[in-house]
């Protein structure tokens, strides 16, 4: 991460859309230590309510969840940066290991970066079985 002399903003030290779409690659490649590599010794990432990974937990966690979603298939798109923050969605898919159910995913995320490498991840998603998408009530509840 680099400040600019002129008004002391902070600024990305890498292409944010080449950054995406590494990131979609090494995801599409079910590639868990790539994926870990990409986080800082103190990085944490945060979902849901009140969750976290951190530490061995966090290094742990993408190949655990390729481990669990086998036939992953994901989509990653760049939507916008500021300062040293990159704004991303996806889209994925995959079959759940115990219903065999196609499982979609939406998902939207925020990467705080030092230098190269993320030190501070925020994920929202919203996961549903591919059969079972509910009416459009105009807001969602789940």
């Amino acid at each position: 991460m680099k400040r600019r002399d002129d008004d002391k903003e902070l600024i990305l030290s890498v292409d944010p859309i080449a950054f995406i779409r590494e990131i979609e690659k090494i995801w599409q490649a079910r590639d868990g230590a790539r994926a870990a590599a990409g986080y800082t010794e103190d990085a944490i990432v945060h979902y849901g309510q009140g969750q976290s990974h951190s530490g061995e937990r966090l290094r742990n966690w993408p190949a655990r969840w390729f481990e669990y979603a086998r036939d992953l298939s994901i989509t990653k798109t760049y939507r916008g940066h500021h300062g040293n923050c990159i704004a991303g969605t996806w889209e994925s898919r995959y079959t759940h290991p115990e219903t065999a159910k196609k499982i979609l995913e939406r998902g939207a995320e925020l990467f705080y970066l030092r230098g190269e490498k993320v030190y501070e991840h925020h994920m929202w998603q919203h996961s549903w079985p591919e059969d079972e998408v509910p009416e459009d009530a105009g807001f969602s509840t789940d």
